[in-house]
């Protein structure tokens, strides 16, 4: 008795917290304004499966499910945490003034936290798309974007893994990207900032589903490059991370090298510092990307003592290769999609405004036959608690 009263208090506790960060920033209501809403945690964007038009998909709380331990009703059958809701309509404002026809409470879309696209949207375009969300008083640009090969309805209907709303959980995976530092979370109000830009090409990070043990679940899979804002093409893992090195976005994450007697070795980023510069000289754009980084090792699979100077020297070298291969990876697929992910295009507009006029009509092809050099600067600062792995042992000649 003593610990379902204790598990009561804690899912009551929880409750409370998440009404609160829902409307305290929306200003004083009382219970029966809140009661008079239907909040509105996600957002899903797709065609209509029929006709012209868009799908709008809602993701709406349902605060007494939150409440209850087992998410259940309370022996009428269990309810999820949240109502799925789909309606269409020839524009998004439409289809989401049509969702009314369904939902007996005004959508209250101030508090969505995350928009799901889908890849036919992409392709055709996504700021038709984004029109309402950024006219419309009531959705903020703080909102999170985010691509799927997969149906958005289904991200939305997902496991969430230890949460039980899918766009919080969504939400925390982008705010932890940087343990990675593989992924480039993107807020609406960066994806329209940078389609503003003359030549810059958006990203979008990418999710969809996976099956485990007969369950659907969210996985983050890499990043869609969008060229004068349509879908184009894909970044893998790695070359997401090349882009993020030289856009001062490595907040951290792991790098595994492969240890020239055998085993490998993994280090922690500390930081990452760049510095990148765009001329234009003898017929032809060059840049200079360096790259300052701390790690420390993190772990290692070979008996070997990897704290002597010697064996340093040959970690920081290869620390360094490892991040030059990421952002050439990175530069390759950008060149053959002729996306400029990187901004090149946008630093000569700024610092170099005569030059970028002179450019900018054919800067698709002054930005593929750009000459990149890259100059990395690895350091390992740290091996931890130990100075020697822990199967250490002298290997005898």
């Amino acid at each position: 008795m003593a610990d379902d009263r204790r598990k009561n208090r804690i899912f009551r506790g929880s409750l409370g917290l998440l009404l609160l960060s829902l409307v305290l920033s929306g200003g004083c209501w009382d219970r029966r304004e809140l009661e008079t809403l239907a909040v509105v945690t996600g957002m899903g964007l797709n065609y209509a499966a029929q006709g012209d038009g868009y799908e709008v998909a809602f993701q709406i709380v349902r605060a007494a499910q939150l409440q209850s331990a087992s998410g259940g009703a309370g022996g009428g059958g269990e309810l999820k945490p949240v109502w799925i809701l789909r309606s269409t309509g020839p524009t998004v404002f439409e289809a989401v003034r049509n969702a009314t026809f369904q939902s007996s409470r005004r959508l209250f879309l101030s508090h969505n936290q995350v928009l799901i696209i889908s890849e036919a949207v992409a392709k055709g375009g996504l700021l038709p798309a984004l029109e309402f969300f950024v006219r419309d008083h009531e959705p903020r640009n703080t909102q999170w974007l985010l691509l799927t090969p997969d149906e958005p309805v289904e991200i939305l209907d997902a496991a969430a893994g230890l949460e039980r709303v899918s766009a919080l959980a969504i939400v925390d995976l982008m705010k932890q990207y940087q343990l990675t530092s593989k992924i480039k979370p993107v807020y609406l109000a960066d994806y329209i900032k940078t389609r503003i830009e003359k030549t810059t090409a958006n990203t979008l990070p990418i999710i969809r589903i996976y099956e485990t043990a007969g369950k659907k679940e969210l996985l983050l899979d890499g990043t869609a490059i969008l060229k004068e804002d349509r879908l184009v093409g894909f970044l893998d893992h790695k070359e997401t991370r090349g882009l993020l090195w030289v856009l001062g976005e490595v907040r951290g994450g792991v790098i595994t090298v492969d240890l020239p007697g055998g085993g490998k070795a993994t280090f922690e980023i500390f930081d990452a510092i760049p510095k990148v510069k765009v001329e234009f000289k003898e017929g032809r754009v060059q840049v200079k990307i360096e790259i300052k980084e701390r790690a420390g090792l993190g772990a290692q699979t070979t008996y070997a003592d990897l704290s002597t100077p010697e064996q340093f020297k040959k970690l920081e070298n290869l620390q360094t290769k490892a991040i030059e291969d990421e952002i050439r990876a990175a530069l390759a697929k950008a060149k053959a999609y002729k996306a400029d992910i990187f901004g090149f295009g946008e630093y000569l507009y700024k610092h170099d405004h005569r030059t970028w006029q002179r450019l900018q009509k054919e800067w698709e092809r002054y930005f593929v036959d750009a000459q990149v050099e890259i100059k990395i600067e690895a350091m390992v600062e740290e091996l931890g608690l130990v100075t020697r792995p822990a199967t250490y042992r002298e290997l005898r000649k």
